[in-house]
């Protein structure tokens, strides 16, 4: 007898874990499922193969799919699995599963022993072990739930591979090409600089992400605010910590000082970095760093004027005030390179005395402070606290750890003007060589700058151009 298409039986193959992809899995159900097949002489079967995709997390399984399809055209009269768990993990899927079966008079057949589905002792015995399949699934997934947080705890790495290490029979160590990237980058946020600043650093340096791509603002600030390069461990996107409040320490060696992460994740998390605030990306240099002298709390902004042919910075609240933005930039540059090649310029990095024993209670305080804010988000989903006592909480908490933070003041000064050669005639270089960001956080600690107002024409009354030396008020600080 010649087995038409509607007699075909199906063999369906699944595995959920196969990182090697080599389908050894696969292979031997396969083998099982053909054999089964010759003993009922079922014939030659359609073969549908889900390779390396769970049934337990809801994800689509395109052979899956495909083989329903085709039960639902009537051309398959059987499905053969290895067990019944290949077939379905979840007990929503198997009851749809049962209906279709029912509906087309669909035979089921296991290697490891036949449920008929068409019967009542048979859709028992299917849900039986569909609810027990989903037991395992859950119990499977709350013990990797434990072991992950007993990891975590112990300061293992989950990670194998990160941007700044290197994968080594003893754990990470720290990439001699690339971890020297990573110190450089957090000092040149604490030192003014920018986002895009440290992304340009690595793409110029050749030094892409694990991925191959080049760095964005976005991936290089999401990689400044892992834990991990300063040595901590986190769990669920969350600092791990004992029962004292503590950071739990990693098992590696971190790639930066611990309070330096710290400082950097204080600067990354202030509300004027989000978008739209002040030190979003800027195109003109000074932009939101001079005041206007016409209007009481204006800034002046960048813009193209006479068709894209001339840049004037000019007040964004009265309009009533603007210069050409070489002018004023030109001017500025000169007056900052001029302060920092003075011989008294290293005393900009002079800081007051602290004793050690203070600066560690500082550090801890603050450290506990942060803690405390991480909490208060746990202690609001479980209902302990109020949405508006955790806003009153987090604005407290954030008043201290400003007031903490400015006690290192002049140690910022001293990371603001790290590598610029003060005092000397080089400084003029190296002042000119800064970037955009970093010079403007260098002008905003060196000086107040007010740009006053000119009459229609931007010139004098006999007639001549205004000097930009003549309406520029430089204030220092």
């Amino acid at each position: 007898m010649t087995t038409t298409t509607a007699d075909k039986p199906a063999i369906y193959l699944r595995i959920s874990h196969d990182p090697s992809g080599k389908k050894a899995g696969v292979t031997r159900q396969r083998e099982e499922c053909l054999a089964l097949c010759a003993a009922r002489g079922w014939g030659e079967p359609l073969v549908y193969t889900d390779n390396d995709i769970s049934a337990s997390k809801g994800k689509r399984r395109p052979a899956y799919e495909a083989m329903l399809a085709d039960i639902r055209e009537g051309k398959i009269s059987a499905v053969v699995a290895w067990d019944l768990d290949r077939l379905h993990r979840r007990p929503v899927e198997l009851e749809a599963f049962m209906c279709l079966a029912d509906e087309k008079h669909l035979a089921l057949a296991t290697a490891s022993g036949d449920v008929d589905v068409s019967t009542p002792q048979g859709r028992m015995i299917a849900r039986i072990k569909g609810t027990v399949a989903a037991h395992e699934v859950e119990h499977k997934a709350e013990r990797h739930r434990i072991a992950a947080k007993h990891k975590a705890q112990s300061g293992k790495p989950q990670w194998r591979r990160a941007f700044g290490y290197l994968d080594s029979p003893q754990g990470p160590v720290p990439d001699p090409k690339t971890a020297h990237l990573v110190r450089q980058a957090y000092a040149a946020v604490l030192a003014g600089g920018s986002i895009s600043d440290v992304a340009r650093t690595f793409n110029a340096e050749g030094a892409h992400g694990l991925n191959g791509k080049p760095w964005t603002a976005s991936t290089a600030s999401l990689f400044l605010r892992k834990p991990r390069n300063a040595g901590l461990r986190d769990h669920n996107d969350e600092l791990v910590r004992d029962k004292d409040g503590n950071p739990v320490k990693g098992t590696w060696q971190p790639l930066v000082d611990e309070q330096v992460w710290w400082e950097v994740q204080a600067i990354l998390r202030a509300p004027e970095r989000r978008p739209g605030g002040h030190t979003a990306v800027k195109r003109h240099l000074l932009t939101g760093v001079v005041h206007c002298g016409k209007c009481e709390n204006g800034k002046l902004a960048g813009m193209q004027v006479d068709r894209g042919r001339t840049s004037v910075y000019r007040c964004k609240a009265c309009y009533g005030t603007s210069i050409r933005a070489h002018d004023v930039e030109q001017y500025l540059l000169a007056l900052v390179a001029a302060r920092l090649a003075r011989p008294d310029a290293v005393d900009l990095l002079k800081a007051e005395a602290q004793d050690a024993t203070e600066a560690e209670e500082l550090r801890t305080e603050a450290n506990t402070l942060r803690a405390r804010l991480d909490g208060l988000a746990v202690d609001y989903a479980e209902g302990l606290m109020t949405a508006q006592q955790v806003k009153v909480a987090t604005a407290h908490i954030t008043e201290k750890l400003a007031a903490i933070e400015a006690k290192h003041q002049d140690a910022d000064k001293v990371r603001l003007f790290m590598d610029l050669p003060l005092g000397t005639d080089e400084v003029v270089d190296a002042v000119a060589a800064l970037s955009p960001d970093r010079l403007r956080a260098v002008l905003a600690t060196l000086m107040d700058v007010t740009v006053g107002p000119v009459g229609k024409g931007a010139r004098a009354s006999n007639g001549e151009r205004v000097d930009a030396a003549e309406r520029v008020q430089v204030v220092w600080k």
